[in-house]
């Protein structure tokens, strides 16, 4: 470290360090935040391409801001908690100076003369983007035009998709936290195979401009980090009504890592058709986390929806077949190998118009409806991805925290989800928290020698 520094970490724990704990060492001057971005980007250099989840370094820019935010703390002028801090970013949002591929061959050259507002925010913030991180072809899946994105605690196995990248670099102590997107479960289902958490917010928190449209009205951005802790420490950075973006709303966040879940009403989530007085909900009150929770004073009760309608997934088709109609029309798209987007795209030109009201008709019922029964309860939590809920939470712009919770019997993932009310992500962050303080899987680490 720089001779003006005083020692820090050993190298493997400041790769898995937290945002919370190595914002304090910066803002402390313990830390440079330039030896702390060149550590980063060699991190990403030795195992970025192994784990095929880099799709550009961004050296020269980061250096040159990493050496802004040591200057600036120096000098006394801190921004705030993610001064200094590396990060990476999903390569769907324009970066100017960089390529911008969308995962997709038919775009690896694509460069956007501008920055995504998420950049933006970003920068103004003081964070250090060091990368551009990997997803699935225009957003679907794990597999893009370099290959599928491993995930680092089995490489056999790919990271899910589409914030593939994003989820991997953070498991793999790449950057302290990444910027994904989900349209449907493209936070959370990499969060869940890589046990990182990740943070889908409630619909219209953060500005997508900038960012590849998929579907206009269900795409969302959102941090993947270690902990919800850091979660909500990067999401308090880049939230904000910005005109670029007209769904966006400016809506107070206001986070304390103490918030207690005693005497807090949580619904554990059943499946549509459970009985929920009888075996299903005697099996839902004996998982792991229930217990927990109970342990630390929340009162469970059982919780369910309605299975989201038959022609919901129309929406998300009808919209994505619309952002890329003219693609779809054009010779390029026999350019886009290793994908279903083709087929899906093509297909999205004989949903009717007829069809595509009713189902946003149907959609605004269910959100009513969701939302009454969402009364009932401060927030509720379910395993995994929550269940049948994935679908209609991302119609209806609930947020939803995913946290690892462990490991099955044959070595595979466990995660757990908080599904929090419209603009909760405050409440559902400090749960979460407190629930990793007492189970601890966010503190295990990949064994990057089997890459």
């Amino acid at each position: 470290m720089r001779r003006d520094y005083p020692i820090v970490p050993s190298n493997n724990d400041l790769a898995f360090a937290t945002v919370a704990n190595l914002s304090t060492l910066v803002k402390e001057k313990k830390i440079s935040p330039v030896e702390l971005t060149r550590f980063f980007l060699d991190r990403v250099k030795d195992y970025g391409e192994k784990l095929i989840c880099l799709a550009s370094l961004t050296e020269e820019r980061a250096l040159t801001m990493a050496k802004k935010a040591e200057e600036e703390i120096m000098a006394g002028r801190y921004r705030g908690p993610l001064h200094g801090i590396p990060c990476g970013i999903k390569d769907l949002f324009a970066t100017k100076g960089y390529r911008t591929t969308w995962g997709a061959d038919p775009f690896k050259d694509q460069v956007l003369d501008y920055d995504a507002a998420v950049v933006e925010r970003l920068d103004e913030s003081g964070a250090i983007i060091i990368a551009k991180l990997s997803l699935g072809a225009l957003a679907m899946g794990d597999v893009w035009f370099k290959g599928r994105t491993k995930n680092p605690w089995n490489p056999e196995q790919g990271s899910s998709g589409s914030s593939a990248g994003s989820a991997c670099a953070v498991a793999a102590g790449l950057v302290l936290f990444a910027i994904g997107t989900e349209t449907l479960g493209s936070i959370v289902s990499p969060s869940h195979q890589c046990r990182v958490t990740g943070l889908r917010p409630t619909f219209g928190r953060v500005s997508r401009h900038g960012a590849m449209t998929l579907s206009w009205s269900m795409d969302k951005v959102g941090p993947i980090c270690r902990t919800a802790q850091d979660c909500a420490i990067v999401f308090s950075q880049i939230i904000g009504a910005d005109v670029r973006d007209e769904s966006t709303i400016d809506k107070p966040f206001v986070y304390s890592s103490s918030e207690s879940v005693r005497g807090k009403r949580v619904g554990v989530l059943l499946q549509p058709n459970d009985d929920p007085s009888g075996e299903a909900w005697n099996r839902a009150k004996q998982q792991d986390f229930v217990t927990i929770l109970e342990e630390l004073g929340a009162e469970i009760v059982p919780i369910q929806f309605e299975a989201a309608f038959p022609s919901a997934i129309n929406i998300l088709y009808a919209e994505c077949g619309s952002a890329f109609d003219d693609f779809t029309l054009s010779e390029e798209i026999d350019e886009l190998k290793n994908s279903t987007w083709p087929q899906t795209f093509r297909m999205s030109r004989f949903i009717s118009s007829v069809d595509y009201l009713r189902a946003m008709r149907m959609r605004r019922e269910m959100m009513d409806a969701f939302a009454e029964k969402m009364k009932s309860v401060d927030f509720y939590v379910g395993p995994e991805r929550a269940l049948a809920t994935l679908l209609p939470t991302n119609l209806t712009g609930h947020p939803q925290v995913l946290v690892p919770n462990g490991t099955t019997d044959n070595g595979g993932q466990r995660s757990m989800s908080f599904v929090g009310q419209l603009y909760g992500e405050a409440e559902i962050c400090a749960a979460a928290w407190q629930y990793q303080k007492v189970v601890k899987h966010h503190e295990k680490r990949p064994d990057l020698s089997k890459l």
